[in-house]
């Protein structure tokens, strides 16, 4: 795929760059916090023989554009729903990464009629990195300085396990997209709105406690063991608290699962939202 497949579609005057590929059900993919669509490129190369897949911007990533407002839980999940709606989607899978798996859980909890099933891959819940939660409030009205390339590196390194799976062009895609102007905000604006010094703020906590058990869709819940970013009791504790779900752990695969694991990831992906039962694998843990 390449930028000539980029499409635009103005959302709540907010312009939503997005590609699309394949035919049949409906996936749509959601990345993480500062993450950007072409993410997803090796994973919709092998998932477009199967779907019709769709892999987005969010609001004050990419190339999307980027609105001077608070970058809240809500209002993330209010522009993914006011896009699908632009799209005329009404029965589809939802795939979300990190920040994105929150997204996708909160886009199920408001509006349940319109997905057909659910993947989180290491997602956001209740434990977020101290050092997150710490530096972002210092540096939440400094937001105008330029990430350099090292330090671009430095946590992509976190995110990936497997270290060779970081390409030049990954790099680069990170490196030019963080820098575009508002970007920078937008993040850390999404850290201050929804977290305190100890997590996750408590009154999402305690809504997501109370409404995820409510989702009453298939969920499979992937993790990479080797996830340096996000600890792995955000996925364990969402299997506890959804009861249709399924629990998956990617052997040495860290953050960025689908792009370090990527073949394992579209075979159990293809098999979970296949019409055919989802069988565990030896790896993964249901009840």
């Amino acid at each position: 795929m390449s930028k000539n497949t980029d499409k635009y579609l103005n959302v709540d005057s907010v312009s939503i760059r997005y590609r699309e590929e394949g035919k049949g059900d409906t996936v749509v993919l959601v990345h993480g916090l500062a993450g950007f669509l072409e993410e997803w490129e090796p994973a919709m190369e092998k998932l477009k023989g199967f779907y019709r897949v769709i892999a987005l911007d969010l609001p004050g990533h990419g190339l999307s554009g980027k609105p001077d407002i608070q970058y809240t839980l809500d209002n993330l999940t209010d522009f993914l729903k006011e896009f699908v709606t632009a799209k005329k989607l009404e029965h589809f899978h939802l795939v979300g990464h990190s920040l994105g798996g929150a997204v996708c859980l909160n886009f199920v909890i408001k509006y349940p009629q319109f997905v057909n099933k659910l993947i989180v891959l290491n997602s956001a819940f209740i434990k977020i990195p101290f050092s997150i939660r710490f530096l972002s409030p210092f540096i939440f009205q400094k937001a105008n300085f330029k990430i350099p390339f090292s330090i671009v590196r430095i946590i992509s390194r976190k995110s990936f396990y497997k270290k060779k799976k970081i390409t030049r062009e990954w790099l680069n895609h990170a490196f030019i997209y963080i820098n575009q102007p508002g970007a920078l905000r937008t993040m850390l604006s999404v850290i201050h709105e929804c977290t305190s010094f100890h997590g996750l703020k408590k009154d999402l906590v305690c809504r997501f406690m109370k409404d995820l058990s409510t989702i009453k869709i298939p969920v499979l819940i992937a993790y990479g063991d080797r996830d340096r970013v996000l600890p792995t009791e955000n996925s364990l504790l969402l299997h506890s608290l959804i009861k249709t779900s399924v629990l998956y752990r990617m052997e040495n695969c860290g953050h960025e699962l689908y792009c370090e694991c990527c073949d394992a990831f579209c075979k159990i992906a293809v098999q979970f939202l296949g019409n055919r039962p989802f069988t565990c694998p030896r790896t993964a843990f249901s009840q």
